[in-house]
């Protein structure tokens, strides 16, 4: 079936509908293919409400309403002006007005002379021009129907209305949401047929502009989302867009688009290369001369067609920051993971917060798995240096031959196998932070040199380099070796041991931390009886005070291995003294047969490991600790007597 297609009408069939207007209007019988079906449906909706057929009456200006409906559609009224008033030049004929409604009709802007405007009066802006107001009209018909529509001489409904025509078209958002219409009120003897397809084609104008006006919109919001700077730039250098990372980066504060951008980076070759050349590059390390400092970024080009070139910028120590993030280096302890009440510790933790408050070189010293870099990790995150990077570098692992790139970078070409950009070492990773050399007394003396150089200027330069980059790091190192010793031996350069030397902390062992290893090996407990889910696992006293007996040569990482290894092992819910590792259970068989030099524990101490844990565990009441100790209170007081023990100590004051 073929639709009917209704061209605009001609002076016969105005006549005859005209003819078929006063057949309706009288309330008689009528030609339905004369009439389109949407005229009718819209002629059918004003009978219904009781519309005057003959005169109209012109609705008052609603200023008010119009104030806040121009507020509300902005965009749309700004984006219409300049189509409305091409269109309505384009037309330039007596009794032409080009208008723009909202969804209910009100009138936001109008394109026509004020003489055109006494002809056809209800385009006047803060007018309605809906169907309840003006009965069948282009504008009220397509704001029903959300169609293009036109409206001929007598198909309005209202006869004072007839010696008009009208052409009306939508108009949607890029989302399709309806925003109102635009429409043509002409003469009817001006009337063309073509003059709905002008409408439609103004409305689309409209449209496409509103699209470009959101995809810019957009594009804007993207580009100031970016942590990158990013500039437009024209083949001349004129700064066509530039977002306010970019702005930040170069100190800008005020709006430079169509500036220069040499005006703002000093003498720069790399720009007028860029400009000149117009090469796609990626991350290359630069450095701008600005009027307030220097700016070292990567940046990146990438042309476009009308000789521009859109650079984007990274400032490099976000970038190492955020390298360093990635690869881990972040310090998750504070001092509050440190766990321990002995004076020893305490003492060690005391002189760390000191250090935390400053940026002076911390040497920490101590024996292997006592916890050296727990200490470094507090100190960077109680400074103020807890949002920068905290890089490790355990100068033991590293190799010989790769030590120098891995602590200063290389620049590219700088050996066989050298990534062709270069790569920044482990010292400009960590600018901004601080960095943690764990083993020092194991680094080479080669890089030592390198080493002395940035503590004393706080620059690096890469293998094979020759500039010199300023960086700012804190240093925490640490060793578990004789350095005085090793200086001595030639092993380890005396001035770089003197820079080092400046605060030093030395972390106890645990077989100095007696009181600590119940509270240690209890955390311990809890934290893997959680994992490998044996909730209600306990240890006896026995077990315990063997424990706290013991000397520890491998310290605090010794022991969690230990209660790991106990709490895997343990049977129906308890670890009792026949559980201990073998070490442990030797130590006490050796029991008083040390050899010159040994730390082995004796029978002795673990009974007086039990005791002092005993009383710990009853608050120091005698009855009861020498009743789970199942010997008397006569004998329970003389050991306290022979093993000095005070057993005031124990009791809450």
């Amino acid at each position: 079936m073929v639709a009917t297609v209704h061209l605009p009408l001609s002076r016969e069939r105005i006549i005859a509908v005209s003819a078929q207007w006063r057949r309706f209007i009288a309330g008689m019988d009528m030609d339905g293919v004369v009439v389109r079906p949407v005229i009718l449906n819209s002629w059918l909706r004003c009978r219904r409400a009781g519309f005057p057929c003959d005169t109209l009456a012109l609705c008052p200006i609603d200023h008010d309403g119009l104030d806040r409906a121009v507020a509300e559609n902005r965009e749309l009224v700004d984006t219409a002006k300049q189509v409305m008033d091409r269109l309505a030049h384009s037309i330039h004929l007596s009794s032409s007005v080009v208008t723009l409604v909202d969804t209910t009709g009100l009138v936001l802007h109008v394109s026509a002379t004020s003489e055109d405007l006494k002809n056809v009066p209800y385009g006047v802006p803060g007018r309605r021009c809906d169907e309840t107001t003006l009965g069948t009209n282009g504008m009220g018909v397509c704001l029903i129907e959300q169609q293009p529509v036109h409206v001929i001489a007598s198909e309005h409904y209202s006869a004072s209305l007839h010696y008009l025509s009208c052409s009306a078209a939508p108009i949607h958002d890029s989302s399709g949401r309806f925003l109102g219409a635009l429409n043509l009120a002409i003469s009817t003897e001006n009337f063309h047929q073509h003059t709905l397809g002008l409408v439609e084609a103004a409305a689309h104008a409209i449209e496409e502009h509103l699209r470009l006006r959101s995809l810019l919109r957009t594009q804007h919001i993207i580009l100031e989302l970016l942590d990158d700077g990013v500039i437009v730039l024209g083949g001349d250098g004129a700064i066509a867009s530039i977002n306010r990372q970019a702005s930040a980066m170069l100190g800008l504060s005020a709006d430079v688009t169509g500036r220069n951008i040499q005006t703002f980076i000093r003498a720069s070759e790399v720009l007028r290369t860029i400009l000149a050349d117009r090469q796609t590059f990626h991350d290359r390390e630069v450095s701008f001369s600005l009027d307030r400092g220097e700016l070292s970024c990567s940046l990146s080009c990438a042309p476009f067609a009308d000789g521009g070139v859109i650079l984007t910028l990274r400032e490099t120590r976000r970038m190492r920051k955020y390298a360093a993030r990635v690869a881990g280096a972040k310090a998750v302890y504070t001092f509050e993971s440190i766990m321990g009440e002995s004076k020893p510790l305490r003492e060690a933790i005391r002189l760390a917060r000191v250090a935390s408050q400053g940026d002076a070189t911390t040497l920490l010293l101590g024996e292997s798995g006592t916890g050296k870099e727990l200490f470094a990790q507090a100190i960077h995150n109680a400074g103020n240096r807890r949002k920068g990077p905290f890089v490790v570098v355990n100068c033991g692992a590293l190799p010989r031959n790769l030590v120098q790139s891995e602590l200063f970078g290389y620049v590219a070409g700088a050996f066989s196998g050298a990534l062709k950009e270069g790569s920044p070492g482990k010292f400009e990773l960590a600018d901004g932070g601080s960095i943690f050399l764990d083993e020092i007394g194991e680094m080479p003396l080669e890089a030592q040199v390198s080493l002395l150089r940035l503590l004393q200027e706080s620059e690096v330069t890469r293998l094979g380099g020759k500039e010199a980059k300023h960086i700012d790091v804190r240093i925490i190192a640490a060793t578990n070796k004789d350095l005085p010793t090793a200086v001595r031996n030639n092993a380890f350069r005396s001035d770089l041991y003197y820079r080092l030397n400046v605060l030093t902390i030395q972390i106890p062992p645990l077989r100095h931390r007696d009181d600590d290893v119940p509270l240690l090996t209890r955390l311990f407990i809890d934290k893997f009886k959680k994992s490998l889910g044996k909730p209600d696992l306990e240890i006896s006293r026995e077990a315990l005070a063997a424990l706290a007996a013991h000397h520890w040569p491998g310290n605090v990482r010794e022991l969690e291995n230990c209660i790991e290894r106990l709490v895997n092992v343990a049977c129906d819910g308890r670890i009792d003294i026949a559980d201990l590792p073998q070490d442990v259970m030797a130590d006490m068989i050796r029991g008083q047969q040390q050899r010159p030099g040994e730390a082995a524990m004796s029978l002795k101490r673990i009974q007086k490991a039990l005791i002092v844990q005993t009383l710990r565990e009853t608050g120091g009441n005698f009855r009861r600790t020498s009743s789970l100790l199942h010997i008397s209170r006569t004998t329970l007081y003389a050991k306290l007597k022979q093993y000095g023990i005070a057993a005031d100590t124990f009791r809450a004051g």
